[in-house]
């Protein structure tokens, strides 16, 4: 193999060094037009995933506008920004070349609410507080007896509560899609739990032990009585192993 002499040396490296300069170039030309560029100026901002928060309200939280450039927003702050909303569990911002961003947002939903003086603490399955209203929810089971001194909207209420057994009602309640039928829920007395249904019937609950198996007693004994359309006042948990019910004669 011939061996290239010191000038052939030399010149390669000229080469290469011009050819790695005007590549240089290029990417720093390529990347000043794209920045400037109307042609990646962002027309359309998409949001998917939102029921209760607006669109409106979500792209301004972002603080990415109309006719910035695609290139120029930042999707970290944006995310940043929107996952100060209470409502926000998720969110994940996109770019979509040349000129779209897309925002998809994770929402948390009201399952409980806590009354409050003259207001009422709407609370999420985690136990964060998404808003505090002046008006009722007459659709969510209110909940008494949890601890609500100093919260503000974005704290978890579960945190400060040191009886995890009333957190567990709650919770697997929502799983075993019962806490939906529930209108009140009362743990004032942690011993002796009282559940109000928005059907009228009252569930002496008793106290917050063997809690998984206790809702799903109360299921199959909730559905028998939908099934044989029996006149059921009160379902009785707390006297025994055996619970039975009240009708109304």
């Amino acid at each position: 193999m011939q061996k290239l002499s010191r000038v052939e040396k030399k010149m390669r490296r000229r080469r290469f060094f011009f050819r790695f300069l005007l590549l240089i170039i290029l990417i720093v030309s390529m990347s000043v037009l794209a920045l400037n560029s109307d042609f990646f100026a962002i027309n359309n901002i998409k949001v998917t995933g939102n029921s209760k928060l607006t669109k409106d309200n979500i792209i301004s939280a972002s603080s990415i506008k109309l006719g910035e450039n695609i290139f120029k927003i930042s999707t970290k702050l944006g995310n940043e920004n929107l996952e100060k909303l209470s409502y926000v569990k998720d969110v994940k911002i996109k770019r979509k070349f040349p000129r779209e961003i897309i925002i998809n947002i994770t929402e948390r939903k009201e399952i409980i609410q806590i009354k409050e003086i003259s207001s009422f603490i709407l609370v999420d399955i985690e136990g964060y507080i998404l808003d505090i209203v002046d008006t009722e929810n007459d659709k969510l089971p209110q909940l008494r007896g949890l601890n609500t001194e100093y919260e503000k909207i974005g704290d978890n209420i579960f945190s400060l509560e040191k009886d995890n057994m009333g957190i567990e009602l709650i919770k697997e309640g929502q799983a075993a899609k019962l806490l939906s039928k529930f209108k009140e829920i009362n743990m004032e007395n942690i011993g002796d739990v009282n559940i109000k249904l928005f059907n009228g019937i009252t569930v002496a609950f008793g106290a917050l032990d063997n809690v998984k198996y206790k809702l799903g007693l109360l299921d199959t004994i909730l559905k028998d009585i939908e099934k044989n359309q029996r006149p059921c006042t009160m379902i009785v948990m707390n006297k025994g192993e055996n619970p039975f019910i009240v009708v109304d004669d």
